[in-house]
């Protein structure tokens, strides 16, 4: 098996989407963190261009290395548009099959500057990186400051409300999503972001969420995958809905995969919807952890309101998170689930329906996930809880899907 660059990515972006130790989704294998390699012009050799029009707005398609503000709000009026830059690989190499094109994706700077881009539909569904910004990359290149409402995206892998694709060295903050919005796509779906190997921070979301396609894995209302990058200060609203087989399904995230720290976000009145034998579900996160160096540390996290409603044989389920990655499919490379470290969280008015190895804070810690400061029950199949672990070593992975 040869290293990709990294390996949340891989299966959503080149469309392989069988589960495969040389091709990831949230969680499977996956290479050290790598900064952009991209060379782009820095803020302060860029003349900003004010875009106060649908107008104004199409110019940016003309120059996707500009740098735009938005001095007032635009309502599309439930136009179709396209999204703002794509997701094409770099090369033909396996290297390069999450790197994206400089010449294709977003590489500049939008501020939102407080203002409001409303009803607008993006259609694209047998595309990769699909969004308002369907790719952003390079050291130099953010979207920030921006509100957006009552947006229908639908796209491949990798789609999201607002960025498709939010490649290393992108800045993604102070982002809210309010109104009625829906987000559709095949794997690694989020409200404001489908994946992520950046730090997302600031934002919140109110949105319906959904995977269209079993046994795929990676949804949440902020992001669909993150790996490598942190989230802090986010805030989710809304519906996750995921078919049979799918996994790392969460209320804020998918996942926190390889992140050093996921602190003060909260998921607050959220309904998960899943089929049968599905794995890692959170009202937080689906999973969270590394393989190496120090555990991911989920901090002062906040489950308020959230219901999770899954079939009999799905298994991993809690109240902040379904617990480290670990698959059957990939155990000869990870052996045992990654580390996490779940501190001062709480979870109120948790309810789960169905499923096996369900715990308020962590469905199945295994001994890699420790947790202290923990506060909260739950609430399963009609009982009430305090268990805070639904399963620990007691259950042999070899009983896990």
């Amino acid at each position: 098996m040869k290293p990709l660059r990294t390996r949340l990515l891989a299966l959503g972006l080149t469309g392989a989407l069988a589960l495969s130790p040389a091709l990831v989704g949230c969680g499977q294998p996956t290479q050290p963190q790598q900064e952009s390699t991209q060379t782009i012009e820095s803020d302060s050799q860029r003349q900003t261009i004010e875009i106060s029009s649908k107008d104004d707005f199409n110019k940016i398609y003309d120059d996707l290395s500009g740098s735009y503000i938005l001095t007032a709000d635009i309502d599309f009026g439930g136009d179709t548009i396209d999204s703002i830059g794509v997701f094409e690989p770099k090369s033909d190499a396996e290297e390069d099959a999450e790197t994206p094109n400089p010449d294709r994706a977003f590489t500049g700077t939008f501020d939102g500057n407080g203002h409001t881009l409303s009803n607008f539909t993006i259609d694209a569904a047998d595309q990769n990186g699909v969004g308002l910004f369907g790719c952003v990359t390079g050291e130099n290149s953010s979207v920030q400051n921006l509100h957006v409402e009552n947006i229908t995206v639908t796209g491949g892998n990798c789609t999201g409300g607002v960025i498709g694709y939010a490649d290393y060295g992108a800045q993604v903050d102070s982002i809210t999503l309010d109104g009625d919005n829906s987000v559709h796509g095949i794997s690694l779906i989020g409200g404001v972001v489908g994946a992520s190997h950046t730090n997302i921070t600031n934002c919140t979301a109110t949105a319906n969420v959904t995977l269209t396609q079993a046994e795929k894995q990676g949804a949440g209302v902020i992001v669909g995958g993150q790996e490598d990058g942190n989230l802090e200060n986010c805030i989710a609203h809304g519906t996750v809905t995921a078919p049979d087989g799918c996994y790392s399904i969460g209320g804020l995230a998918g996942c926190f995969h390889n992140s050093q720290y996921a602190r003060n976000c909260t998921a607050e009145d959220i309904t998960i919807e899943t089929g049968d034998n599905c794995w890692l579900l959170g009202g937080l996160a689906g999973h969270s952890g590394t393989f190496e160096g120090d555990p991911t540390l989920v901090e002062n996290g906040k489950v308020q309101s959230v219901s999770i409603t899954t079939g009999e044989n799905s298994e991993r389920i809690g109240g902040i998170t379904g617990g480290g990655f670990y698959a059957s499919a990939f155990k000869q490379y990870y052996p045992e689930p990654s580390k996490s470290e779940i501190k001062d969280c709480s979870v109120s008015n948790f309810t789960v329906s169905n499923g096996k190895y369900v715990g308020a804070a962590v469905g199945y810690t295994y001994g890699t996930t420790t947790i202290d400061g923990f506060e909260g029950t739950m609430t399963w199949n009609g009982s009430e809880s305090t268990e805070a672990i639904g399963a620990d070593q007691s259950i042999s992975l070899d009983e896990l899907i």
